[in-house]
C-alpha cells in the first residue's frame, strides 16, 4: 500500500474512510479523479472488496478511462471485473443482461442524437406540426429535459400559455411510440429504463444492490433526478456511498442536472462523514483567491477554501475594449504573446456563447495564430462515419427505423421517396408474420419482409428491395461469426459505399475514404481493449461518446477557443475569458432568477480556475447585436474581484505577463485614423461618439476580389462556408474555405461556383 505516501492528508482520509457513506467536497484542481482511483486501489490492495463488487460511475468515457487506467496502474490486473464506466455505459450493460425483467428485449438499439432528431422530425410531420412553428430540436429538448426531470408531461404542457407546448404530450407519446417500434431507446431512456428495473424487479435490485458493497459517483453535482435515483437504489444494502463533487461547479442546470442532489446528501444520510479537498496543484493563490472572492456571492453552496503552495502569482487583468473587434484582436495578441513567453504553453480563450468566436477567429487569423475550436464537426458525427454506423445497427436489430431510413438508399440503389412511401403502405393486417414478433410489426423492415412476400411492390421495387433484404441478412450472418472490424470491412464493400467513393476520385472523397479507414481502425483497437468484443459493445461505445470525449484531438493546438460550458474539467497555464458583460456574461436571461444567476457565476468561477498561472478577462463597451451597436456594462463579476487581486487597463500595457509583453502601441502596428495621429488610447466611448471598428482587411491585397478571409461563401454541393485564405495563381485563386459540414477545403475559384452567402 506504499502508493498512499502519494496523498496529502485530506486525500488520505478520503480513501481510507471505507465504510458508510462519504461526501467527498472536491475544489477545482483539488486531485479528486486521483482519489477515487485511489480508494478503489485501496479497497482491492486492503482486501475489503472484490473488483466486481465496486461501482464506480462518472460521465465521460474520457474520464472512466483515465480513471480506469489510474487504478490499474496502482493495482495492475487485480483490478479487472471492477465496474467502472459512464452513467449510460453502465445502464446499457445491466439493461443488456437484465432486460426481460421489464418486458423489454435485450436486443436493443440506443439512439444518439441525431437519430432521435430524425424521429421527432417524423412525429411532427406525421401530427402535421409545422416545424416552422415548433422546431424539431426544441420539442426533442423539451422531451429530454422532461424526461431528465421525470416531469409530469400533460401537467407541465397545461400550466404553458404556449399554444404549442400545449402538444408536448402528443409529440412525447407519439416519440415514444415510434421509439418502441424500433425497438430503440434514447440516452435519457437508458437511465429512465434502468430506474425502472431497480425499482420495480425487486429480485434484480436486490442481487445489484448486493453485489456493490461500495459504490463511488464522480461529478455528483451534476448528476439529475433518474441518476440520483439509481445510485440510491444500488447503495441501498451496504450503504457503502461515496459522492465526490463540488457544488461550486454545477453548470448543468439547463440539462437537468440537480444541485439538490450535493446539496442535501447528508439529509439523504444523516451518519454520513465530510471529507474537504482544499488543495489546489494548479492555480497560483492570487487566481484561487479572485475565483474564491466571485463564487463566495452565492448562497446555495458548500463552504470551502481553495489553497496552493503557489503563493502570490501575477494578478487577474481586466480589459474594457471599445468595442468586440477590438477585444479579439486584444485576446489573439495577448495569446501570441504568451505563447512566445513559453514555447511549451497553451492558451484558451473562453467564451459564454458559440456566437462570440467568429469575431475572435478572425483576430486569431490576423495575428497569424494557428487555433482550435473545441466543438466542430466531430468524428463520429461525420457523414459516412454515420451512414456506417446505422448500417451495423441494423445489424442487431433491423428494426431500427431511424437507420434503415438512412441506409435503404445510400448508396442509391433504386429505393426512392415512391417505394418508401409504398413500403409505409403495406398494410399492417399483414403481419406480424411467424418471422416478425409482435413488438416490431410496425417496423418498416417487418413491412419489407411482408410486403416482398405479400407481392405488393412493383417489379423494379421488389428487385431492389429483394437486394436490401437478402443483404441486411447476409450482413447479419457475417456480424455472427467475424470480429468487428471484419464485419466492418464487409459492410463498406458489400453494401457498395466504400467502392462508389474510391470511384468518384474526388478529393472530398478521398478524406472520406481515409475517415472510413480510420473507423476500422478504431474497431481493431476495440477488439484489443475489450476482453469480450462485440459488434453491440462496439456500436454502443460509439453512440455513447460525448462531446467532451471527442474533442481530445484538440490537445495537439496551443490556443484553443471554446465556451466556458466545455472548458470544465480542463486546464491551461493561461485563460482568457472574454464577453465580461451585462447580458452576456451573465447571460440575459439568467439575471432575473437568483438560482441562473449563481449558475452564471459558478461558469464564471469554473472558467477563471481553469487557469494555471496566467488569466486575463475582457469585455467591450459595445457590441454589435443583429447588425447594430449597443452600450454593454461590465459584468458584475468584475466588480466582486477585490482591487487588489486585480489589474485593469484601459489598454493593454507592458508588464501583463511578466513585463515582457510590448506596449499597445507596438501591437497595434501602424495606427490608424488620419494621417500622422498618435497611437489612440483604447477607451470607452462617451454617448455621443462614432466609434469606428477597425478591421485588418484594410491592409490586404483586394485584388482577389470578390474573394476575401472572413467571408460567408456558398458551394452548390458543401453548403455554407468561410473563406480562411486567399492565394493567388498565375490565372487564377486558391481559396481555402471552413464549410460548416465537410470542415475546411481547398478550391480553385475558378472551378469552384461559390457565391456570396
Amino acid at each position: 500500500m506504499d502508493f498512499l505516501d502519494n496523498l496529502n492528508d485530506e486525500q488520505r482520509a478520503a480513501v481510507l474512510q471505507a465504510e458508510g457513506p462519504l461526501l467527498i467536497l472536491a475544489g477545482a484542481g483539488s486531485g479528486k479523479t486521483r482519489v477515487i482511483a485511489y480508494r478503489i486501489a485501496y479497497l482491492i490492495g486492503a482486501g475489503l472488496a472484490d473488483p466486481h463488487e465496486i461501482l464506480a460511475v462518472t460521465f465521460t468515457n474520457k474520464a472512466a478511462d483515465e480513471m480506469r487506467a489510474r487504478v490499474e496502474a496502482l493495482v495492475g490486473s487485480a483490478s479487472a471485473g471492477a465496474w467502472i464506466s459512464t452513467f449510460h455505459s453502465m445502464c446499457a450493460r445491466l439493461l443488456r443482461r437484465e432486460a426481460p425483467a421489464i418486458g423489454l428485449s435485450r436486443d436493443f438499439v440506443i439512439y444518439d442524437a441525431s437519430d432521435q432528431l430524425a424521429v421527432v422530425r417524423r412525429v411532427l410531420r406525421d401530427l402535421r406540426i409545422d416545424e416552422g412553428l415548433w422546431q424539431p430540436r426544441a420539442a426533442l429538448t423539451r422531451i429530454s429535459q422532461a424526461k431528465n426531470r421525470m416531469d409530469d408531461v400533460e401537467g407541465a404542457a397545461a400550466s404553458s400559455p404556449n399554444p404549442w407546448e400545449q402538444r408536448l404530450p402528443r409529440v412525447f407519446d407519439a416519440y415514444q411510440r415510434a421509439l418502441a417500434d424500433s425497438n430503440a431507446l434514447d440516452f435519457d431512456d437508458l437511465l429512465l429504463r434502468t430506474v425502472e428495473l431497480v425499482e420495480t424487479a425487486e429480485e434484480v435490485r436486490c442481487r445489484y444492490s448486493r453485489r456493490f458493497r461500495f459504490t463511488m459517483v464522480d461529478e455528483y453535482q451534476d448528476t439529475n433526478r433518474p441518476q440520483y435515483l439509481l445510485v440510491r437504489r444500488l447503495a441501498e444494502t451496504h450503504r457503502n456511498l461515496c459522492v465526490v463533487g463540488d457544488p461550486d461547479q454545477s453548470i448543468y442546470g439547463w440539462r437537468g442536472a440537480d444541485l439538490r442532489n450535493i446539496m442535501d446528501f447528508e439529509r439523504d444520510f444523516p451518519e454520513a462523514r465530510i471529507v474537504k479537498l482544499e488543495r489546489n496543484y494548479r492555480s497560483t493563490q492570487a487566481i484561487l483567491d479572485a475565483a474564491a472572492a466571485v463564487i463566495s456571492q452565492n448562497r446555495t453552496r458548500k463552504e470551502k477554501r481553495l489553497w496552493t503552495e503557489r503563493a502570490g502569482g501575477e494578478k487577474v487583468a481586466y480589459f474594457q475594449a471599445p468595442d468586440e473587434i477590438e477585444e479579439a484582436d486584444f485576446a489573439a495578441r495577448t495569446a501570441r504573446e504568451a505563447l512566445a513567453e513559453d514555447s511549451g504553453a497553451s492558451v484558451a480563450i473562453l467564451y459564454r456563447t458559440n456566437a462570440q468566436s467568429r469575431v475572435i477567429e478572425d483576430a486569431c487569423r490576423r495575428a497569424g495564430l494557428v487555433y482550435r475550436i473545441i466543438g466542430s464537426v466531430r468524428f463520429y458525427e461525420r457523414k459516412e462515419i454515420k451512414d456506417t454506423l446505422a448500417y451495423l445497427k441494423l445489424l442487431i436489430s433491423p428494426d431500427d427505423d431511424v437507420s434503415l431510413r438512412r441506409v435503404i438508399n445510400v448508396p442509391a440503389r433504386g429505393i426512392g421517396k415512391a417505394v418508401i412511401e409504398a413500403i409505409e403502405g403495406v398494410p399492417l393486417l399483414l403481419a406480424p408474420t411467424s418471422a416478425t414478433p409482435p413488438r416490431a410489426a410496425a417496423s418498416l423492415w417487418a413491412r419489407i419482409l411482408t410486403g416482398l412476400d405479400a407481392g405488393v411492390f412493383t417489379p423494379r421495387a421488389a428487385a431492389a428491395l429483394g437486394a436490401f433484404r437478402d443483404l441486411v441478412v447476409s450482413l447479419t450472418e457475417t456480424a455472427r461469426q467475424e470480429p468487428v472490424s471484419a464485419t466492418l470491412v464487409r459492410v463498406l464493400d458489400r453494401s457498395g459505399y466504400l467502392p462508389d467513393l474510391r470511384e468518384e476520385r474526388s478529393e472530398d472523397a478521398q478524406g472520406r475514404v481515409e475517415n472510413l479507414a480510420e473507423l476500422v481502425s478504431a474497431a481493431r483497437e476495440y477488439e484489443a481493449r475489450e476482453p469480450e468484443p462485440s459488434l453491440g459493445g462496439f456500436v454502443d461505445r460509439l453512440s455513447l461518446l460525448s462531446d467532451v470525449d471527442e474533442e481530445e484531438g484538440a490537445a495537439d493546438a496551443r490556443v484553443l477557443m471554446m465556451t466556458l460550458h466545455s472548458a470544465k474539467g480542463l486546464e491551461f497555464p493561461a485563460v482568457i475569458i472574454t464577453g465580461l458583460e451585462e447580458g452576456l456574461f451573465p447571460h440575459a436571461r439568467s439575471v432575473d432568477e437568483d438560482a441562473d444567476l449563481e449558475e452564471e457565476r459558478r461558469l464564471c468561477y469554473v472558467g477563471m480556475t481553469r487557469a494555471q498561472t496566467k488569466l486575463v478577462l475582457s469585455g467591450a463597451a459595445r457590441r454589435r447585436v443583429f447588425g447594430e451597436y449597443r452600450p454593454a456594462e461590465p459584468s458584475r463579476f468584475i466588480g466582486e474581484i477585490p482591487a487588489d487581486l486585480l489589474v485593469r487597463f484601459d489598454a493593454p500595457a507592458a508588464g501583463l505577463f511578466q513585463g515582457r509583453l510590448a506596449s499597445y502601441v507596438s501591437w497595434q502596428g501602424p495606427a490608424r485614423g488620419r494621417a500622422g495621429s498618435g497611437p489612440r488610447t483604447a477607451r470607452r466611448p462617451r454617448g455621443d461618439e462614432v466609434h469606428e471598428p477597425s478591421y485588418a482587411y484594410e491592409h490586404e491585397d483586394q485584388s482577389s476580389a470578390p474573394f476575401r478571409p472572413g467571408m460567408k461563401v456558398r458551394h452548390p454541393r458543401f453548403g455554407l462556408g468561410t473563406v480562411l485564405s486567399v492565394e493567388l495563381l498565375d490565372d487564377d485563386v486558391k481559396l481555402t474555405v471552413r464549410f460548416v459540414t465537410v470542415g475546411s477545403k481547398r478550391l480553385l475559384a475558378k472551378y469552384a461556383k461559390l457565391e456570396p452567402a
